[in-house]
């Protein structure tokens, strides 16, 4: 077994002798037998125990026992206890998903604070298999059948080609101990049902079902690989990038059949469901400005192109003054920058849009920045009459979710500034200036 352990391993991360890997070590059988393969191979590891205070003594009987086989094998230990009950409560999860959230956001942030290579677990081919039914009940497609992945971004899984016999065998032969978890004898857990009563049913009528399902799931995993580049393929045409935000423009709905599955696989990284897929395909040929959310995106149908973006926190619906002396005012999103030219003859007027020259004369202090507002009316520079500020954005195509992140200048309770896109003509510089007012708006530097 610690030859093919190594091969594996070698698969993963072809130069294992020079990395530094975090062992995440419950004290059951999986992750004991996973310790031991590092140690006996001469890898460099350190070993990481989450107590998540839910089965009273025996969590901490567990602890005491980890930080035993990391004393032996002199390696630094890592410990947390999480109130996970409490996790559960305030943010509405399973105990199993709070779980799984807890353990991992620590264990990244370990890796981090103390620069080591990879997080490793100790998920071998039974759970694969038991991952692969728990998603084909709850319903999922392709990418939910492929099972655990060996290596996802800084994770990897050097087990998962071994079967739970194997590793009983190897633990045997090694005369290894390891902590029994009770809760894997009761069937309260959905895994628990699927390995005492479903796996013995299948491996009734066929004795090697689970090399069956685990040769199944490879060939999906296969399969995910040539349908990703399929679609890649097919969507590229119809997909613009501009900087964090993504249009993807609505022929790619009437052009690429079925188009819900296609934006589907599209999206799906992003949070979004497959029924929100087919309600915004739906959505394509009404009226502009629906908007749908996952956790960390939205995406707002616009007037030709979905127009999906990062679900980023802009500043509130705040009223920020600016008075005659300030010289910078720094928000959430932006950063705004106020100079006063004290002759205006000669100067030279920016004409980038994030830039406004006004005359100061003309100019009522304190100034106000403020969100736009419906019914908001103003002078466009150049023109003779007022125009809504809702309509000057039509005008301009403005796309829907940029609408509402604009602010304007005001001075009294007249918009002298549409920031970012159009001067007020009444605030303009003209031959009798003769004191300029300069206003600057930038995007704040990312965090």
């Amino acid at each position: 077994m610690l030859d093919a352990f190594q091969k594996d391993l070698f698969a993963l991360e072809p130069y294992p002798a020079g990395k530094k890997f975090l062992l995440a070590v419950s004290g059951g059988l999986d992750s004991v037998v996973m310790a031991e393969l590092f140690s006996l191979a001469g890898y460099k590891f350190s070993i990481a125990h989450c107590n998540f205070q839910l089965r009273g003594k025996e969590s901490d009987d567990d602890e005491d026992f980890v930080k035993k086989i990391a004393a032996q094998s002199k390696v630094l230990y890592f410990s947390i206890r999480f109130d996970t009950h409490k996790f559960c409560v305030e943010n509405k999860v399973s105990l199993q998903m709070a779980a799984r959230q807890l353990r991992y956001e620590w264990l990244e942030e370990t890796r981090q604070n103390y620069k080591l290579d990879y997080i490793v677990t100790a998920h071998h081919a039974d759970d694969a298999i038991e991952t692969f039914f728990i998603n084909l009940l709850r319903g999922t497609g392709i990418s939910g059948l492929h099972g655990i992945k060996a290596r996802h971004e800084n994770s990897i899984r050097p087990l998962l080609n071994f079967y739970r016999k194997e590793i009983e065998t190897f633990a045997g032969k090694n005369k290894l101990k390891w902590r029994e978890d009770s809760s894997n004898d009761t069937d309260k857990y959905e895994r628990n049902k699927i390995r005492h009563h479903l796996l013995p049913a299948l491996q009734q009528i066929n004795p090697g079902a689970k090399e069956s399902i685990a040769a199944t799931i490879e060939n999906l995993g296969r399969t995910e690989i040539l349908l990703n580049d399929s679609i890649e393929k097919a969507t590229r045409k119809y997909i613009r990038i501009e900087g964090e935000r993504i249009l993807i423009h609505f022929d790619f709905f009437k052009e690429l059949n079925p188009g819900v599955e296609y934006l589907y696989e599209t999206i799906k990284k992003m949070g979004f469901n497959y029924e929100q897929c087919r309600q915004i395909v739906e959505s394509t040929g009404g009226q502009s400005g629906k908007m749908f959310l996952s956790d960390t995106h939205s995406i707002v149908t616009d007037r030709k192109n979905l127009i999906i973006q990062p679900q980023i926190p802009y500043d509130e619906d705040n009223t920020f003054e600016v008075g005659v002396e300030m010289k910078k005012l720094f928000t959430k999103k932006n950063t705004y920058i106020f100079k006063t030219i004290e002759n205006a003859e000669g100067f030279k007027i920016p004409t980038e849009s994030e830039n406004a020259a006004l005359d100061f004369d003309k100019l009522c202090f304190p100034l106000k920045i403020r969100k736009w507002e419906k019914g908001d009316k103003f002078y466009p520079l150049g023109m003779k009459r007022s125009k809504k500020i809702s309509d000057f954005l039509i005008d301009n195509k403005v796309p829907i979710p940029d609408k509402k992140h604009i602010y304007v200048l005001v001075s009294g309770d007249v918009i002298a500034w549409l920031i970012g896109y159009r001067l007020d003509e009444r605030f303009k510089v003209t031959r009798g200036t003769k004191k300029l007012y300069l206003c600057t708006s930038q995007k704040a530097p990312a965090s």
